[in-house]
């Protein structure tokens, strides 16, 4: 069994993880939930930091990207959303609602139904089932698509309880045309909420698409074609069955321009050790956009058969002191890790060189309200125009 430091942070093993120097880095969010009889691969649940399998673009599957069934119908209001409203209840907490900031950053970054310049794709009706698009944002790595489900006249659609109901599936392709990506990396996002309605035939879901880790072209917000095609709706439940509601293909064009929001942070040969294995990770580039900070990083670990390398300590300030995001690395699980396994790892070899990747935020980031990012001792000042 091979191992990455992150996974060991969150005590989930990567089994058959083919180490090339970059790292896998999920949402914490994640968790695939793969259709048996539309993945040709084996169903199985995707925890958070684990590598998924790579399609070329045309043969691409995002399998069952499930969803949230979100509390407030952006239709039934009778008036038109901006995209932040129509995701305040995605990526708020508990108790803790976006800020007018955060509002305002998922407006600049996305299109919703309604807005003269959105143009997303007109909804689609088979069977009797109608999915309309309510609203995109993207960033370069993140794509959050909400939906707006009608099932066939007649048809209930109630909250489930996941240990014993199961979950609503949407079993998907994302495909653009040969020629247009390398290839594709790719995870999906599984989130759960409440419906204002329970008893009625309408739900709305939000699916995410994200690259994983990797040197890739593909760009979420690139406004090149991407098609999405859906085949119904079903129910998994906890033994792996799946029931149709309905089915039919439901195709959408999801190639729409998104202004970039990413700004590039001044880290450029800032530095981290690990003291546990003794490598240093020696950074290329870091930029930073409201759903995710992405970064380039020279790795002197050896390459070997165990352990991949853990990107470092991270934290984003924001001016009045509030720490946005941090993560520190876990020597206590590593060391228990390497206690516990029969691990040998290289003293001097090859070193793994330099690999890209990204974190995505479960809540949108207030560029203007960034004081700093830190990596390891570094503070890297940030300044918005």
């Amino acid at each position: 069994m091979k191992c990455n430091i992150s996974d060991l942070l969150d005590r989930y093993p990567a089994e058959n993880l083919e180490l090339d120097g970059r790292t896998p880095y999920s949402p914490s969010r994640i968790k695939e939930i793969t259709m048996n009889n539309v993945n040709q691969t084996k169903s199985k649940d995707l925890k958070p930091n684990r590598t998924a399998k790579r399609f070329k673009p045309a043969q691409l599957l995002i399998a069952a990207a499930v969803v949230a069934a979100l509390s407030v119908s952006a239709l039934a209001a009778g008036r038109a959303f901006g995209a932040g409203e129509l995701f305040q209840d995605f990526f708020a907490t508990e108790g803790n609602p976006l800020s007018q900031g955060q509002l305002d950053t998922i407006d600049r970054l996305g299109h919703a139904a309604g807005e003269a310049t959105a143009q997303l794709p007109a909804a689609v009706t088979q069977n009797g089932a109608t999915i309309t698009p309510l609203a995109v944002i993207a960033d370069e790595n993140v794509y959050y698509i909400r939906l707006r489900v009608d099932a066939p006249a007649g048809t209930t659609l109630p909250d489930l309880d996941g240990d014993t109901q199961g979950y609503y599936q949407l079993p998907a392709t994302l495909e653009s045309p040969e020629g247009a990506y390398t290839e594709f990396s790719y995870n999906q996002v599984k989130t759960d909420l409440t419906d204002n309605d329970p008893t009625d035939n309408c739900k709305e879901f939000v699916l995410c698409f994200c690259t994983l880790e990797g040197e890739t072209d593909l760009q979420f917000n690139d406004g090149r074609a991407k098609t999405l095609t859906i085949s119904g709706l079903w129910i998994q439940v906890p033994d792996k069955e799946y029931t149709p509601i309905f089915t039919g293909d439901f195709v959408f064009d999801f190639g729409l321009s998104f202004q970039s929001r990413t700004i590039d942070l001044d880290a450029g040969g800032l530095t981290w050790h690990d003291e546990l294995l003794d490598y240093t990770n020696t950074i290329q580039s870091m930029s930073l956009s409201p759903l995710s900070l992405t970064y380039r990083v020279d790795c002197s670990l050896p390459v070997n058969d165990h352990i991949g390398p853990a990107f470092g300590d991270i934290k984003i300030v924001l001016k009045d002191g509030t720490v946005f995001f941090s993560e520190a690395q876990d020597y206590d699980g590593m060391q228990q890790y390497i206690q516990s396994q029969p691990v040998t790892l290289p003293i001097t070899g090859e070193p793994i060189g330099v690999f890209r990747n990204y974190i995505p935020f479960d809540q949108p980031l207030d560029l203007t309200q960034v004081d700093y990012v830190q990596y390891g001792d570094n503070k890297i000042p940030v300044s918005v125009e």
